[in-house]
């Protein structure tokens, strides 16, 4: 049977320090990359078919379109560990 190299991928789930379920970042930390993940907030039918329409004809905000996402120390942690494996990851 053959050995496998592959390292185990780590998932770090971050949520905002509002503890809406809405703001939350899904950090997937894959070998040599790191994928972050933003959950998209999610908008009714008629409110997406406005922002849809609004699009097609070029409007933008002049301050554009932001959501947001508090970290706190609750999530040093976490982003120690993400950090370690990319050093790591750039030693081997």
């Amino acid at each position: 049977m053959k050995e496998s190299n592959k390292k185990s991928k780590r998932v770090e789930l971050l949520i905002c320090s509002c503890s809406s379920k809405e703001h939350q970042i899904i950090i997937d930390n894959d070998e040599d990359e790191v994928y972050v993940s933003v959950h998209l907030v999610h908008r009714s039918f008629f409110k997406r078919l406005i922002y849809g329409i609004k699009y097609i004809f070029g409007y933008k905000c002049r301050y554009g379109n932001f959501e947001e996402f508090i970290l706190d120390k609750s999530h040093i942690k976490q982003l120690e560990r993400v950090i370690f494996n990319i050093k790591n990851n750039e030693k081997n």
